[in-house]
């Protein structure tokens, strides 16, 4: 029989490569060419073998006890159950690749140089793998035999295919490490459950792992072991090489553990594996390969607190480490507790909302309803039954007494002369406290995430600030780094294609300003509400990022050069916070104090702006007791004490009396007049139009216009008349995402 089945790998790979030489490039189904088609077959026949029946090496307990080769069969065990194993990686691996070789360039070498040989041997071990499959089955002609030559010769041809492409494979030491990393975390991912049983057997001493005993506590760090190993390694690779990976874990899993079923199994509910955690083996792949994100909120609500109970009450009944029945369940919860959680800490898909949670519930709640049908109809038949634990008392049991009494009240249905026994307060309970779990699930869900987005913020800080340090010091090129990046602006303040927009808005609060004011000026910026003055401010002074774009104060870049360029800055904000426990003099001592004003000049700049706000009565008063107008005037004075070149201020003019008022355009006016600039916002148009040189008007995140306040007069337009028209001459709506992405695009092809 062996002549035949060589017969048939070799005509298949032949026939195989034959068809994929000549149909290569084409595509005969949207997105599906001919050798996804031959993946898919090959996938294919890979389950169907799988499923056809147990594997008889499966029973085998170090190499000789049970072995499908007799009692002295040691040897062709060992290298029967190895090439299993390493078929069974790069079956894995080959069926994946397909889909995803323009991502994963490091898996090709793989993909044409490994798998090639491994088909090449496992077609001259057919004999031999055939016995380790099925034992004496193999003497004869048996079906299972027929398609495992059909798949060999499929994967022969598929893996030759791309051995035969043109394309050479060139990478470096590094890479070529990388790829070597790729196929032994492939290999150890895809090891069988029954391996270790097979190759070193149980040992005398059975090792308990249950009770949270030294063995038990091991198995439950190593779970965070690996789902932290698994992260790190693939936290920065693109999404869709990080998608690819969990596909190989979730698929080598799932495949694995259908080594324990057959298609006999499903003939037979009470056989089905419809305990949570049995399910997710075959729900994960598919959420990861159709991207079902639905399906995935159920998953990371439902299941891995499925899989976290099991593991802290482990239902393994003391077997040995190595058995075949410890390996399948821990390997079974490892997966059904990491993956989803990995498919959230790699972004796979969005981070679960309130709604969703809800959904997942729901969808819990039928699956629960149906095993309890199913439980009770089962074991009512004669079928002993106990899917998801809550047909008999093995939980009620870890509990104490009182769930035990708990479950005694019963409810029986007779039906021709069956009983369907249900335990409703018991059942209740159970549903109950699973519910209010997942709630302290989605509660933990909710801090790590927070806590996630603070060391990604951090990281994320921590690399700008770098990357920005480089390109300081190579713009500099040896000059000191507290030195202006473009000193020939010094006094000036710039702003260059600045666009904000937040992260939570698809449209942009401010896009494309452009602005460039020189020293000497007093500049007006007016704008209704929400027009973007406030976000240009405070981006201007560093208290919100930039999206795109440059801002310039007096030669520092402010992304770049943050505190040099705040050095330069006094910012009067339209809401101040104060330290109001602190007198007024200790508060402006202590912003002195922060950008290193000598005693000498603060003291006489603080007894300047005293005398001039009238504040010596109060000065030396918590400022808590101070009036609304009282606290502004402090902020005035704090902005100026260190004598700033650009003066910023955001409706600075609220609250004060008709003196201040006078005061306050009067500190501005003289601010100009030493060559520094006033920036300053405001509604009241009567104050621009007395005391501004130029001024910017800003509507829905644009720019409208830049004049200058003598050009207006001298057509004799009113400044009140002129924006007005200006406000109400411009309909356009804030500019979106996408429209933002289309002008840049045309913006280049201008260029071009």
């Amino acid at each position: 029989m062996a002549v035949i089945y060589y017969l048939v790998a070799l005509l298949t790979a032949g026939g195989v490569f034959a068809a994929l030489y000549f149909t290569k490039g084409k595509s005969y189904v949207k997105n599906l060419n001919s050798r996804k088609i031959a993946a898919l077959v090959y996938g294919a026949l890979l389950f169907c073998r799988c499923l056809a029946d147990i594997f008889e090496i499966r029973y085998t307990i170090g190499l000789n006890v049970y072995s499908p080769f007799g009692a002295h069969g040691a040897v062709q065990t060992f290298f029967s159950a190895i090439m299993i194993w390493l078929i069974f990686a790069v079956q894995v691996l080959m069926v994946t690749y397909v889909f995803f070789e323009d991502h994963v360039p490091r898996v090709l070498p793989i993909i044409r140089y490994v798998t090639p040989v491994v088909y090449v041997a496992s077609i001259c071990m057919m004999p031999l793998l055939n016995r380790a499959m099925d034992g004496d089955l193999a003497d004869g002609f048996y079906w299972r035999h027929l398609i495992l030559a059909f798949e060999l010769g499929v994967g022969l041809a598929l893996s030759s295919s791309y051995l035969a492409d043109s394309v050479k494979t060139k990478q470096t030491r590094k890479q070529w490490f990388t790829t070597a990393a790729i196929f032994l975390g492939a290999f150890i991912m895809a090891m069988p459950v029954w391996m270790p049983q097979c190759i070193f057997g149980l040992g005398d001493e059975l090792i308990e792992v249950d009770g949270f005993s030294q063995a038990h506590r091991i198995a439950l760090y190593l779970s965070l072991f690996i789902i932290f190993s698994i992260h790190f390694l693939f936290t920065r690779c693109e999404y869709e090489q990080r998608r690819y990976a969990l596909i190989i874990i979730s698929m080598a899993t799932m495949i694995s553990f259908s080594f324990n079923y057959s298609f006999e199994t499903f003939l037979h509910m009470a056989d089905w594996p419809l305990h949570l955690c049995n399910t997710a083996m075959y729900v994960l792949p598919l959420v990861l390969i159709f991207k079902w994100d639905k399906l995935y909120y159920f998953t990371i609500f439902i299941n891995v607190l499925g899989a976290m109970i099991a593991m802290l009450c482990p239902n393994t009944d003391g077997a040995n480490w190595l058995s075949v029945r410890t390996f399948q369940f821990w390997s079974n919860h490892y997966m059904a507790l990491l993956l989803p959680l990995l498919f959230m800490s790699l972004r796979i898909f969005p981070r679960p909302k309130m709604k969703q949670f809800i959904y997942s519930l729901v969808a819990f709640a039928a699956y629960y309803a149906f095993v309890l049908v199913a439980n009770a109809v089962l074991t009512g038949l004669g079928n002993e039954t106990d899917f998801f634990f809550i047909n008999s008392d093995f939980i009620a049991d870890k509990l104490g007494q009182w769930a035990e009494d708990l479950r005694k009240i019963t409810f029986i249905i007779n039906f021709k002369g069956k009983q369907f026994i249900l335990y409703p307060p018991y059942q209740i309970l159970y549903f109950s406290v699973y519910i209010v779990l997942s709630f302290a699930m989605w509660f933990i869900y909710e801090q790590v995430f927070e806590i996630t987005d603070t060391y990604a913020t951090i990281m994320e800080r921590n690399r700008k600030i770098k990357a920005d340090r480089l390109a300081l010091e190579v713009h500099l090129a040896g000059r000191s780094m507290q030195e202006p990046m473009n000193p020939q602006n010094e006094g000036k303040l710039i702003l260059r294609h600045f666009s904000k927009r937040y992260s939570t808005s698809d449209v942009y609060a401010v896009y494309d300003a452009n602005l460039e004011i020189e020293g000497g000026q007093i500049f007006g910026f007016l704008g209704p509400n929400g027009a973007g003055k406030s976000t240009i401010i405070k981006s201007i002074v560093g208290i919100q990022t930039i999206t795109s774009g440059e801002i310039e104060v007096s030669g520092y870049d402010v992304d770049k050069q943050a505190v040099g360029a705040k050095m330069q800055i006094g910012f009067v904000p339209d809401h101040y916070a104060l330290y109001e426990n602190l007198t007024g003099r200790e508060y402006i001592n202590y912003i002195a104090d922060l950008y290193n004003v000598s005693k000498k000049d603060r003291d006489e700049r603080i007894s300047d702006y005293v005398s001039r706000f009238r504040l010596e009565h109060a000065i030396d008063n918590p400022m808590k007791t101070y009036s609304h107008g009282m606290k502004q005037k402090i902020t005035i004075m704090s902005a100026l004490v260190h004598n700033p070149k650009i003066w910023i201020l955001d409706e600075p003019l609220t609250g004060l009396d008709p003196e201040s008022i006078f005061q306050v355009k009067e500190c501005m006016k003289e601010h100009a007049s030493r060559g520094n600039i006033v920036f300053f916002s405001t509604h009241i148009i009567d104050v621009v139009e007395n005391i501004c040189d130029r001024i910017a008007i800003i509507r829905k995140g644009q720019i409208l216009t830049t004049r200058s306040v003598a050009e207006i007069k001298e057509s004799g337009i009113p400044l009140e008349t002129f924006y007005m028209s200006t406000i109400d001459g411009n309909t356009q709506a804030p500019v979106s995402i996408k429209e933002a992405a289309e002008r840049e695009k045309l913006a280049e092809g201008a260029v071009v």
